[in-house]
């Protein structure tokens, strides 16, 4: 990846210096070397590219127990698993996937009883999502549970020191729901092996923005 790098820019620099003494003769040869370039770079971008089911495949089976442990209904359902992802994005997509899926257990999806008394099936549903558009892939992880209760985290927030009364008061929702970002905010009621330390969405957000995501 990085010799095929170090040759696109030579290869720039090469023209550079055709056009600037007008080397016409040189013209057709760098011409010749532009195409096979961006089809070594592209067949190298290829080689790096690995279908997302590698890291996919193993969140079956960490959704079944943890919902069993939580004693709650989940179907879970994996879409896209064929998309492929540069290699190096997806060794380091795992552990974000598997924080928003644990959150999504233990914070998001209600307990049968709580689904059917809101009117909803008593199993509840997440999604775990690739698709590409256009130069990008898009991971999606969704649920219908619950929701994000937007004054536990606020209240959760002052506690914690990160906005004060005064300024949670002025949040907008988006910014309220921004809050779940912060290092140390939790609203677990308790802590247990799956949530409640504070450690997870801020994990999420500093390792995909790393990503470039």
């Amino acid at each position: 990846m990085n010799l095929v790098g170090e040759l696109v820019i030579s290869k720039i620099r090469l023209m550079q210096i055709a056009s600037t003494y007008g080397f016409r003769d040189l013209t057709e040869t760098l011409d010749n070397l532009d195409r096979l370039t961006s089809e070594l770079q592209d067949d190298v971008m290829q080689m790096r590219m690995v279908e997302v089911a590698q890291v996919f495949n193993r969140f079956p089976r960490m959704v079944r127990d943890l919902s069993k442990a939580k004693g709650v209904k989940i179907n879970f359902n994996i879409i896209g698993k064929e998309i492929g992802l540069d290699r190096t994005v997806l060794d380091e997509i795992g552990d974000p996937i598997m924080h928003l899926l644990r959150n999504a257990i233990d914070h998001g999806i209600e307990s049968s009883k709580d689904r059917i008394a809101k009117g909803k099936s008593e199993v509840g549903n997440i999604n775990l999502i690739a698709k590409r558009e256009k130069d990008h892939v898009e991971i999606i992880v969704e649920e219908d549970g619950k929701g994000l209760d937007l004054e536990s985290i606020k209240a959760s927030a002052i506690k914690k020191g990160v906005v004060s009364k005064e300024e949670a008061s002025k949040l907008t929702e988006k910014e309220m729901i921004n809050l779940v970002f912060a290092p140390g905010l939790s609203t677990a009621k308790k802590v247990t092996d799956v949530s409640g330390r504070g450690v997870g969405m801020d994990v999420v957000k500093t390792k995909i923005t790393a990503l470039g995501g």
